[in-house]
C-alpha cells in the first residue's frame, strides 16, 4: 500500500527540462544550465537549508545531456526524488528538440492510447538507464493527463500522479478541464479522474495547490487564465499570497503542493526572471514560503 498521509507535508515538484527564452521558445542545440548550474547553485542551497527533498519531474530532452545526468544523479544521493515529465513530442521524436518552439501539447489529447503509453514506458525506460532509478511519480506536461494516463500508469507501477490542477480548465488551449479537481490528495477512482476511490492500491493523485482567482472581486472580473488563480509557485505569487495559502491549508489539514520550472530561476530562460533583482526575488520567495511552511508545522516528504 502506498502512502497517502501527506496533509503534514510541503511537496516541492519542478518540472526539469531544458532551458527556454523569454518567448517560451527552445534554442538548438538545447541547453540546461537551469538543471547544470540552477539546480546544484541555487536550489541545492536552498534544499541543505531547510531539509527539503525535492521531486524532479524530467522531461526526455534533459536525459540526453551528460551534464544534466551527473547532476540528477547527485541530486537523488542527497535524497531528491525523479520523477516522469511526459513532453510527448521528445520522446522517439528527437527531431522535435530542434523546432525551436515549446510544447504545446497536452499529452492526453496528442497521442492516442496506445501511443502515450508507448512513450510513457520509453521515457520510464530511459530515466532508468540514464539516472539509475526506477520513477513512481509522474507529471504530464502542460498537465495534460485524463483517466487513460491514470490506467497506463497504474499498468506499469507508478504510484502517484501530480498532473491535476484544480480551479483550472485548460481547454481553450486544447487540453483537459481541471476545474472540479481536488484540492488534496487521494486515491483516484478508476472511473473517473477528479473522484476518490477506496481502493487503497489505487494510484495516489497529488494535486498542485492552487486556490480561487486572486484580488477577490476584483480577480472574479478576470478572464479565465492560470496567472488569475493562486498558486503555491513562486513564478507569479507574492509571498504574503503565498503565506495566506499555507496558513488556509494548514488549517484545513491538506498537503502543499508548490511547482514550478528548472529555468524559471535562470536569468532570460523563461518569461519570468529578466534580470539579477528578478531572480534573487524569485528565490527570496522560495526560500521564505518553504521556511513559513515548515515554521507553520509543515515537514518535507
Amino acid at each position: 500500500m502506498v502512502d497517502i498521509d501527506l496533509k503534514n507535508k510541503i511537496i516541492v515538484t519542478i518540472d526539469t527540462e531544458m532551458d527556454a527564452t523569454i518567448h517560451w521558445e527552445k534554442p538548438y542545440p538545447p541547453k540546461f544550465t537551469s538543471v547544470t548550474y540552477g539546480i546544484p547553485q541555487m536550489l541545492r542551497p536552498i534544499w541543505d537549508k531547510y531539509k527539503i527533498h525535492p521531486i524532479y519531474f524530467v522531461s526526455n530532452e534533459v536525459l540526453q545531456d551528460a551534464d544534466a545526468c551527473r547532476v540528477l544523479k547527485n541530486e537523488v544521493k542527497k535524497g531528491a526524488i525523479i520523477g516522469t515529465h511526459l513532453h510527448p513530442e521528445y520522446v522517439l521524436d528527437t527531431e522535435h528538440i530542434k523546432s525551436g518552439k515549446g510544447s504545446k501539447q497536452f499529452p492526453c489529447y496528442a497521442c492516442s492510447t496506445e501511443e502515450e503509453k508507448r512513450k510513457i514506458i520509453a521515457l520510464t525506460q530511459e530515466i532508468e538507464r540514464k539516472i539509475g532509478v526506477k520513477p513512481i511519480w509522474y507529471r504530464a506536461a502542460r498537465f495534460g493527463a485524463d483517466i487513460d494516463t491514470i490506467k497506463i500508469l497504474s499498468e506499469l507501477g507508478y504510484q502517484y500522479d501530480s498532473s491535476v490542477t484544480p480551479n483550472i480548465n485548460w481547454r481553450k488551449k486544447g487540453g483537459p478541464d481541471h476545474s472540479g479537481g481536488l484540492h488534496e490528495p487521494y486515491y483516484i477512482s478508476m472511473q473517473n479522474y477528479y473522484k476518490a476511490s477506496t481502493e487503497q492500491e489505487n494510484i495516489i493523485e497529488v494535486p498542485v495547490t492552487i486556490e480561487e482567482k486572486r484580488w477577490g472581486f476584483i480577480g472574479n472580473l478576470l478572464p479565465e487564465n492560470w496567472l488569475f488563480y493562486k498558486w503555491l509557485r513562486p513564478t507569479h505569487m507574492f509571498l504574503y499570497e503565498e503565506k495566506a495559502l499555507v496558513r488556509k491549508y494548514k488549517k484545513e489539514k491538506k498537503a502543499l503542493v508548490m511547482m514550478f520550472h528548472s529555468m524559471e530561476v535562470m536569468i532570460n530562460k523563461s518569461p519570468y526572471v529578466r534580470n539579477k533583482l528578478m531572480q534573487q526575488y524569485y528565490l527570496y520567495r522560495l526560500d521564505r514560503t518553504i521556511k513559513y511552511a515548515l515554521k507553520n508545522g509543515y515537514e518535507s516528504i
